[in-house]
């Protein structure tokens, strides 16, 4: 073959050869695009990509790694929003793990996997949760003070608290904050020592807490103190304080004080009944107005205060009026009218026939105040200061005034009726008494001398009885179950009246004025200074006379009455004397002993008054020494006594007017009122004046100005 033919030869054959490779290669390619999906399109994407959900966590704990359940080339995972804080997703892998550090509400993020030809999402649920807290803790044990607030308490906790809550409740006044926890308040009332337990919670779970809790407290009775006194005078105001739940270290030792110095700063501490009575007094020094706040009594276990009881202070409320006899009146409180169950009314001189003075009624100075003022009195004898004596009777007072008599409501001083005596051709009055609807009351003088009986209710005359007198002035008939009895009489005497004003009889008597008979349910008993003499109630016959060996007569008076104390024993003193040399003349209180007819004993001294009596023991006023005396009815002892704690007090005023827990009594100076117990003077006002308490439980003053009217109950 020619050369150039083998040439062309190899050519064409190596072209042969090119041309099946291709065709090889070819067909690869076409296989690989079949096995891909077709022809003609790119790389596959991912898909079905999923995790467990929803998920909760709780901060601070690990989690389960989570993993993807996906199809496809994956080449990269990412999450939006970010992962709560602590959690993380692995870029490649898709897992997710970690440990939450920050609460996050439920919310879902967007999981992506990437792959070369796409992408496939999930959204993840997660919430993350708090830890549920741990570690609380509170102080403990805790006592506390009633009636003081507390340092707020806070609790000590780890984790998040969305709750605080107790159980049982705490003590009345303190109360749990159920957001800080917080202990705050002020306890009302003592409360034993007691478990309480707080729990701290949030939705994961709760810690619980057990802590001790104990309110302390004194009990001081009364709880405020509201007081009228007159100015200058050193009060006395008593209270009690019992430890609860507690007992006081060492002696209890006390000092007052308030902002505006009402109070003397020394406290006086006496033991009693588990407890103590604290006498505190109101400053002579402070001047007159009205005070309202707090004394703050310190309480100590030493003399110099420096080591402080657990209830280491107490406060009491106080209202006091400081007044002099210039000052403006308080204010009228005209409260309902309610009278004492089983209590008798004023309706006598010295509030009964045996004229003991005496009520049986508790009363308490911290309830007392000024009801009214009205009308002025005027006086009937200007030789003899206040003769008028009042009575009470059914809500309505009883006073002569001038030449009038004069009904009033005891509400508000209202007038109900009046009746002149000025058409009497010789007038004038005497004060009245009053029973079964009736007011009894001897007026006029010379000729046109008579008992008078008015109706209570409208003050129509019931009777006009005539009777004879000279110029004297007399005390309020003395009412009994068989008459009426009043002394009168030209020259000296005592007239019995039935109760529908026929006489019964007429007795003389030793001439004297200003007294008034006794009466029980036996006797008439008069007094005139010379004797004692026992009448019959009935006939007016004299059954007995006690003389008296020592009477002087100077005055033609006696001033007052005897009284009545146990069966068959009469006290009485020659009153209207007191102003005779002092009272050293003709003045001696005297004990009859009826039964024996005699004299059992005479105390020397200036006796200006009736005195009061219960119970064995005689309330008597003496101008020398200048005091207030009990004594007792046996033999005239002396018990106790008090004396005015004004220096300007120089003589007593009124009879004794006596109650189961104070005396009533009046000075040149002001009325006072005194502890039967602690013979303490515990209330006071500022004017002068004759006495009454009313079953309505009024306090009547009727001195030269106006009638006042005092609450006492």
């Amino acid at each position: 073959m020619h050369a150039r033919e083998r040439t062309a030869d190899r050519r064409e054959s190596a072209i042969v050869r090119t041309a099946k490779v291709g065709r090889i290669v070819l067909g690869v390619i076409v296989a690989l695009v079949a096995s891909c999906g077709g022809g003609g399109s790119g790389p596959s994407a991912p898909s079905a990509l999923s995790y467990p959900s929803p998920q909760t966590y709780i901060t601070g704990a690990a989690i389960t790694p989570l993993n993807p359940s996906v199809q496809g080339p994956v080449t990269s995972y990412s999450v939006s929003p970010t992962l709560p804080t602590g959690i993380t997703i692995n870029s490649t892998s898709g897992q997710i793990s970690g440990t939450p550090t920050t609460p996050r509400a439920k919310g879902t993020y967007t999981i992506t996997a990437h792959g070369p030809g796409g992408s496939t999402a999930f959204g993840l649920s997660i919430a993350v949760l708090p830890a549920a807290p741990t570690g609380l803790s509170y102080p403990s044990p805790q006592t506390y003070v009633a009636r003081t607030p507390i340092t707020a308490l806070a609790p000590a906790v780890t984790g998040l608290v969305t709750k605080y809550s107790a159980s049982p409740a705490l003590p009345a006044g303190l109360s749990l904050d159920p957001a800080s926890g917080q202990i705050t308040g002020t306890p009302t009332s003592a409360s034993v020592l007691t478990d309480y337990t707080i729990t701290a919670s949030n939705v994961s779970g709760s810690t619980s807490f057990t802590f001790s809790l104990e309110v302390i407290a004194v009990n001081v009775t009364p709880g405020a103190i509201s007081r009228l006194i007159a100015s200058g005078t050193p009060v006395t105001i008593t209270l009690t304080i019992v430890p609860v739940d507690f007992v006081f270290s060492g002696t209890l030792v006390a000092t007052a004080s308030d902002t505006n110095g009402v109070f003397a700063p020394a406290v006086t501490v006496v033991p009693s009944n588990g407890g103590y009575t604290l006498a505190l007094t109101v400053s002579t020094r402070i001047v007159p107005g009205h005070y309202t706040s707090n004394v703050n009594l310190k309480l100590c276990s030493d003399p110099g205060c420096t080591a402080p009881q657990a209830v280491p202070s107490v406060a009491v409320p106080f209202d006091i009026y400081v007044l002099s006899a210039s000052s403006a009146w308080p204010g009228n409180h005209l409260t309902a009218l309610n009278s004492w169950t089983g209590v008798p009314d004023w309706t006598m001189y010295q509030a009964n026939a045996a004229h003991t003075g005496y009520v049986p009624v508790q009363v308490d100075p911290n309830l007392f105040s000024t009801r009214w003022q009205g009308p002025p009195v005027e006086q009937g004898d200007p030789y003899y200061p206040y003769p008028n004596t009042l009575t009470t009777s059914n809500g309505q007072l009883f006073i002569a005034s001038g030449n009038l008599l004069y009904a009033y409501k005891e509400f508000d001083a209202s007038a109900v009726w009046q009746y002149d005596f000025r058409g009497l051709p010789f007038p004038s009055s005497n004060p009245p008494s009053v029973a079964s609807g009736v007011v009894y009351v001897a007026a006029g003088q010379q000729s046109s001398t008579y008992l008078f009986a008015f109706n209570t209710v409208d003050g129509s005359l019931v009777f006009k009885s005539p009777m004879s007198s000279q110029w004297e002035y007399y005390l309020a008939p003395a009412i009994g179950a068989q008459g009426i009895y009043t002394n009168a009489g030209t020259y000296g005497g005592i007239y019995g009246f039935q109760p529908a004003g026929q006489q019964l009889f007429f007795t003389p008597l030793t001439q004297t004025s200003k007294w008034t008979p006794v009466v029980d349910a036996n006797k008439v008993y008069a007094y005139t200074g010379d004797a004692l003499k026992v009448l019959d109630p009935a006939t007016g016959l004299v059954q007995s006379s006690i003389a008296d060996p020592a009477y002087m007569n100077y005055v033609y008076e006696i001033g007052g009455s005897a009284v009545l104390g146990a069966p068959g024993s009469v006290f009485a003193a020659n009153y209207a004397n007191s102003v005779i040399d002092g009272g050293a003349v003709g003045n001696s209180l005297l004990h009859f002993n009826v039964a024996q007819n005699s004299i059992d004993w005479r105390i020397a001294g200036n006796f200006p008054s009736t005195p009061a009596y219960d119970a064995g023991v005689l309330y008597v006023a003496n101008d020398n020494p200048l005091q207030l005396e009990a004594r007792a009815e046996a033999d005239g002892s002396l018990l106790w006594a008090w004396v005015p704690p004004q220096s300007g007090d120089v003589g007593f005023k009124s009879e004794v007017l006596l109650t189961k827990s104070m005396i009533f009594l009046s000075t040149n100076l002001a009325i006072y009122g005194i502890d039967t117990t602690t013979h303490r003077t515990v209330w006071s006002y500022p004017m002068v004046g004759r006495l009454a308490l009313s079953q309505n439980g009024i306090l009547y003053i009727e001195g030269s100005g106006l009638l006042t009217a005092i609450n006492v109950k």
